[in-house]
């Protein structure tokens, strides 16, 4: 941790983590909230107005039912709205409650789900669990319109203990048996959901040492306020928001207020932000960035806002498909973000957003521009600037000495002719921009 931090360097922090990082305007503005009132603006998505994002998807003319609109149509939300934790929320219960196109082959019903996850995102999660329990796209994925009287299917009912609420070790086979029967009949038509009333089980059925002619609401009730289901909400959260392995005490505290609160989302989040150890040096800079959180994060802080179509295969390819999940688990997250490939792939975004190719194209990344709104002329004002703006100085001393002397070089155009001032300045900065970019710091949240 290089710099001394003060509630402005933690509200970077949590602009980063609660969301995908920010603008320098948007910077600008919460850092006139305060931690707290930045908090409480993130907490609260409904009081802020999100029209112009509205206005510009309905600009664009998505197409819902087709997979890859779909995915264009939530990079631009993540990117350009302003209720950034409801968008890092939604992709949370994405992740959680993952659901693949691969399996559903619906994309209509797949944004669907993307609404009702928003819907809820902060809201009860006995709410959220019943809706999902009863959303197409999940059904169909969880196989729970084969889910019948007389021959149940188990699917749903296992998922929904072991990922869903409990996690494994509190429950056993018997209650997913049990579940099973009482989710028969939960099926869907097109994209609507359908109680199949002559395909469900009205028998005495024990979930949990609860017995009665259980259905899948009482099922969703009892999962919904058990003790465990507040601590695996509560440890996964952490470990999206926070640190890959948090300390007990946290994962206690944070499952304490899920339980007092009934399930209340938004305070069980918020508590997950207020801990010691969300602002600390065990959490900063410790988190692998997710290709959303690298994609998007990149997008708004180098002011880029024009989105190139393919960037859907872009983060596939670094290993976030939306929309498409690898398993039932979703995404592992931490050290699986990286490997050899996806290296790669995070260096040849690198590389793509700092060519000059578009430089004549309104919308696309243009460092000579950030330099001169903010007056820097010399190289050490120039590598400090880029610094601050990428990893928040968090390099060795030494390296950056070595970037302010590559910037303080002179050099060739690409003809091979030598450099005008402004052909120099401009690739100087490009592959500035790009070196820090491959740093591993630029990899961590």
């Amino acid at each position: 941790m290089s710099a001394k931090p003060n509630e402005q360097f933690w509200i970077e922090h949590l602009m980063r983590r609660a969301g995908f990082g920010a603008t320098p305007d948007e910077l600008k503005h919460y850092k006139s909230l305060g931690y707290h009132g930045t908090l409480n603006e993130l907490l609260h998505p409904e009081s802020i107005d999100n029209s112009k994002l509205e206005r510009t998807i309905a600009e664009q003319g998505f197409d819902f039912l087709d997979p890859t609109d779909l995915k264009r149509w939530w990079i631009l939300r993540m990117a350009f709205g302003k209720r950034p934790l409801e968008e890092k929320m939604t992709l949370f219960w994405h992740g959680h409650f993952a659901t693949s196109n691969r399996k559903v082959r619906n994309a209509y019903a797949m944004y669907l789900q993307n609404l009702l996850l928003r819907k809820y995102a902060l809201g009860n999660f006995h709410d959220l669990l019943l809706a999902i329990s009863q959303d197409p796209a999940m059904i169909i994925w969880l196989d729970n319109q084969q889910n019948r009287k007389g021959s149940p299917n188990e699917n749903y009912g296992r998922e929904i203990m072991e990922l869903f609420t409990l996690g494994i070790g509190n429950y056993s086979e018997a209650d997913i048996k049990a579940a099973a029967r009482a989710f028969t009949g939960w099926q869907t038509r097109h994209t609507d959901f359908f109680f199949n009333a002559r395909q469900h089980d009205y028998g005495v059925k024990t979930v949990l040492g609860t017995t009665g002619n259980l259905n899948g609401d009482d099922v969703v009730s009892l999962l919904a306020r058990k003790p465990q289901t507040g601590k695996h909400l509560a440890k996964k959260l952490i470990t999206y928001y926070a640190v890959d392995e948090p300390q007990a005490s946290y994962v206690n505290e944070v499952a304490a207020v899920y339980q007092a609160s009934g399930g209340n989302m938004r305070r069980t989040v918020e508590a997950v932000f207020k801990h010691p150890d969300f602002c600390s040096e065990k959490s900063y800079h410790a988190k692998i960035k997710s290709p959303c959180e690298l994609v998007i994060g990149t997008i708004k802080t180098l002011q880029i806002t024009k989105l190139d179509g393919d960037l859907p295969s872009a983060l596939a390819r670094m290993g976030q498909d939306l929309f498409e999940p690898p398993n039932v688990k979703g995404w592992d997250g931490g050290q699986a973000w990286i490997s050899t490939d996806t290296m790669m792939e995070r260096f040849n975004f690198a590389t793509r957003i700092a060519q000059d190719k578009f430089d004549a194209m309104e919308g696309y990344f243009s460092p000579s521009q950030l330099i001169y709104r903010q007056g820097l002329t010399n190289a050490k004002d120039v590598v400090d600037y880029f610094l601050n703006l990428l990893v928040d100085a968090d390099v060795p001393e030494s390296t950056r000495q070595r970037l302010i002397f590559y910037v303080s070089t002179s050099g060739q155009s690409r003809e091979g002719k030598k450099a005008t001032n402004q052909e120099l300045l401009d690739a100087k900065l490009r592959g500035l921009t790009h070196l820090i970019m491959s740093l591993p710091t630029y990899q961590l949240c």
